[in-house]
């Protein structure tokens, strides 16, 4: 499903090749990946497969279509409903959501290729991540209510603030100088302030009575006019 921020309308997208769920899907570059996963029955090929949609092709829909990308080693990252975080020309994602023993893999777009990722941001992403326009990688461990971003230069997570209602924080989203996460009991969504000097202000956006937070997007201006 696509939603165009500027109509308001939802289009259906062009259909994979194989349905499935329990996979990792993320967005980079200009273009959607989804990978591993399960269907209606485990199957290795498609907990291996990798497909890419250039969204640039939005406007034309004959070339609507994934495209098969270089296949996974194995089928371990079929386990779990997963976002894959762009970053830097790749696509981020590990196997398991929370703080369980994980494992991670960084899928380099413009090589085509799949590598481990590196050891410091492995053991640091123990909850929902999210990249600033595709550049820092912010990520809550859940269980502390700790905000950190990473270091690739040092393969180190900084810390930038403890707060418990961060514990819990089920998805992140960060656009324009705010990191976002959907509490725990989905009644509000947490906002933090990263680009104010230190120490990072938070604050809480309550849902719209009778609804809860179940996916957490940042969308441009809704709106065609220019401003």
């Amino acid at each position: 499903m696509i939603f165009d921020p500027l109509s308001g309308n939802w289009t259906l997208g062009p259909p994979l090749a194989a349905p499935r769920r329990w996979c990792a899907s993320g967005a980079c570059c200009g273009a959607v990946f989804v990978a591993s996963g399960v269907g209606s029955q485990y199957n290795t090929g498609v907990a291996r497969s990798v497909e890419k949609w250039d969204v640039d092709s939005l406007r034309h829909r004959r070339r609507w279509n994934w495209q098969k990308m270089r296949n996974l080693k194995d089928g371990k990252f079929s386990r779990d409903a997963i976002d894959g975080v762009g970053w830097r020309g790749k696509l981020c994602m590990v196997n398991v959501s929370g703080g369980a023993t994980k494992e991670g893999i960084i899928y380099d777009i413009e090589k085509d290729s799949w590598g481990e990722m590196p050891e410091g941001m492995l053991a640091g992403w123990r909850g929902p991540a999210a990249a600033m326009d595709e550049e820092t990688i912010y990520a809550v461990d859940e269980s502390k209510g700790l905000l950190k971003k990473y270091d690739h230069a040092k393969d180190v997570w900084a810390h930038l603030m403890v707060d418990e209602r961060l514990k819990g924080v089920h998805h992140l989203a960060a656009a324009g100088g705010k990191v976002c996460g959907s509490a725990a009991d989905g009644s509000t969504i947490v906002v933090v302030d990263v680009a104010a000097p230190p120490p990072a202000r938070l604050w809480e956006v309550a849902a719209p009575p009778g609804f809860q937070v179940s996916a957490l997007h940042i969308l441009p201006r809704l709106s065609n006019n220019a401003t």
